[in-house]
């Protein structure tokens, strides 16, 4: 009996043992596991306090009752506060109004309670604010989103708030730059589109200036038309794409067109092609300038023989007729216009040493340096011997240095490559209309006359 006994006892003091080890090793399996969810806590809670602190948005945390638990450094310096003034400010809008507190938030108040009272978030993307401190207008992107308990109470509110004032500032400068863009081409008397850029052609963009060129009754009708239809010579649509193609832009080009109501108008274009990444002509850009009462001025004095017979210039008399009648537009629109006045130096001695045969082609390559110089749509002639006037409306008093330049380029520039046995040298003047104080074109013609005698006197010194 007490065999069985002691043998009893052994076996049981052997069981527990065994349990007490068990336990032993759970009680260390829970304690390093408990160990290990410390330290994951309090890594996440470096890491989230890493992130609230340093992040580039500003982070703001209140309470259910809307008092203010934590900010971060960029909320500080979006607003320009310390810890200090952030206290003071919280203490003295503690009993305001939600409207008195936030009143930039106006409108969007009552979604703004709802996500204090129930939950859920709310976005913003543009608040207009006034800083406190400064008093300077701010502009801001707000998300509210509510912390909630497993009774679904809302216990915190984060706001994350992005000054958005840098990018905002920049696209309502960028709204009034297009403003001015679109105000300029609605108003502008030349005609400006887009079209596509196949042999028909259809308008995508035009303005008020076009529908009123082409006679159509309003927009719609002209950008239901096909460009081609207004060609007067359908030919001259396929030279025109070929052109853009090869030079990527036309510019003066002189085309006879037709209204709708099929009436003749001569425009001069302006166009630049845009491609595709096929080669292919996808937009055509341009502008349209009606010159059908200059072409029909044109024939009148080709039919009055006011044409020079060397140079196929207009001479004296079809150049004072022709810029009187500039002139009287260039008031009545209030354009700028300028007068270049060119004589070829030293006429007779090219004709004493050479000939007069030398004498007339250097006078025709006098020609042919000015039209290749200045617009088509700019008066060229002879007015004497030895003297050449441009008459142009291409910009203000102060392009007429560029002009003289260009001129000078291009004169230079057949100098280079000549095959007449001399050097072809020109002196230039110009004269400035200012349509808001007109002048004749006897007065223009002498202050341009006086101009170019200096310039060919400095040039002897």
């Amino acid at each position: 009996m007490k065999k069985r006994t002691r043998k009893y006892a052994t076996r049981a003091k052997s069981q527990n043992k065994k349990t007490s080890s068990r336990l032993d090793r759970r009680i260390g399996a829970l304690e390093t596991s408990n160990a290990q969810l410390k330290d994951a806590l309090w890594h996440s809670k470096v890491l989230n306090r890493a992130v609230f602190d340093h992040s580039p948005i500003g982070i703001s945390v209140r309470s259910h009752a809307g008092d203010l638990l934590f900010v971060n450094k960029s909320w500080k310096k979006m607003w320009g506060l310390t810890t200090r003034q952030i206290k003071a400010n919280e203490k003295k809008s503690k009993h305001w109004s939600l409207k008195k507190r936030y009143p930039y938030l106006k409108n969007k108040i009552s979604q703004f309670k709802r996500v204090f009272q129930h939950g859920g978030e709310l976005f913003l993307p543009e608040l207009k604010v006034e800083n406190q401190k400064t008093g300077a207008t701010m502009w801001i992107s707000q998300y509210y989103y509510a912390i909630q308990d497993k009774h679904k109470k809302v216990e915190q509110i984060v706001i994350l708030t992005q000054d958005i004032t840098e990018h905002k500032t920049a696209e309502m400068a960028l709204r009034e730059i297009d403003t001015r863009f679109r105000t300029i081409v609605e108003n502008v008397n030349v005609g400006v589109y887009r079209t596509t850029g196949d042999p028909e052609g259809h308008f995508v963009q035009v303005n008020p200036a076009m529908v009123k060129m082409f006679g159509c009754k309003s927009l719609k009708e002209l950008l239901e038309t096909k460009v081609l239809d207004l060609y007067h010579d359908r030919k001259e649509r396929k030279k025109f794409i070929k052109e853009l193609k090869r030079k990527k832009f036309v510019r003066n080009r002189e085309i006879l067109m037709q209204k709708k109501d099929g009436k003749s108008i001569w425009v001069s274009v302006y166009a630049r092609a845009q491609f595709n990444d096929k080669g292919q002509v996808k937009w055509i850009d341009g502008v349209l300038e009606d010159i059908t009462e200059r072409k029909h001025k044109e024939e009148q004095l080709r039919a009055l023989s006011l044409v020079d017979d060397l140079t196929g210039l207009y001479n004296r008399r079809g150049f004072m007729t022709l810029a009187e009648h500039q002139l009287k537009i260039a008031g009545r629109k209030k354009k700028d216009v300028i007068l270049l006045f060119t004589d070829l130096d030293n006429l007779k001695e090219i004709n004493d040493e050479f000939g007069h045969s030398i004498g007339d082609r250097a006078l025709v390559e006098t020609t042919n340096i000015l039209k290749t110089t200045f617009r088509r749509s700019d008066i060229i002639a002879r007015i004497g011997g030895d003297e050449f006037v441009v008459l142009t409306s291409e910009a203000g008093a102060t392009r007429a240095q560029d002009l003289y330049i260009r001129l000078q380029k291009s004169l230079a520039s057949f100098n280079k490559k000549t095959k007449l046995p001399l050097i072809l040298e020109l002196s230039i003047g110009w004269a400035y209309y200012d349509p808001n104080n007109p002048q004749t074109i006897y007065e223009l013609l002498s202050t341009a006359d006086q101009s170019m005698y200096r310039h060919k006197q400095s040039k002897k010194k």
